[in-house]
């Protein structure tokens, strides 16, 4: 079976909102759990131009704190995202989970290629 693909511009025309990051967070969500748990989805952000601190965090961060970092990095695998998108994603989630820290969530970067 192949593994799901979550096409960010097929779900959204700009990534510069909470809203729309959490709109989309809970679209990924709930493709997660329907998935098998030996399913990695990959987010693609392939010719996504501009991503804001508050769509990166309501998206990847939140959805890192919810899941966990070891979870959410063995269910799902981000390509597509330029450099300075990267650094942002990397900054972003590392803060979100830093504040999540007293809950047992670690405060590291995601492996975004």
């Amino acid at each position: 079976m192949t593994d799901p693909v979550f096409v960010l511009q097929s779900h959204a025309a700009d990534f510069v909102s909470r809203d729309i990051g959490r709109l989309l967070r809970e679209q990924l969500l709930q493709l997660e759990i329907a998935i098998p748990e030996d399913q990695r989805i990959t987010i693609d952000a392939s010719g996504v131009v501009i991503m804001t601190p508050s769509f990166v965090d309501e998206f990847f961060g939140r959805t890192a704190a919810l899941l966990g970092l070891e979870r959410f990095q063995s269910r799902f695998h981000i390509v597509g995202i330029d450099g300075e998108n990267r650094t942002l994603v990397n900054n972003v989630v590392r803060n979100r989970l830093i504040l999540h820290r007293r809950s047992g969530v670690g405060g590291s970067a995601v492996d975004v290629e």
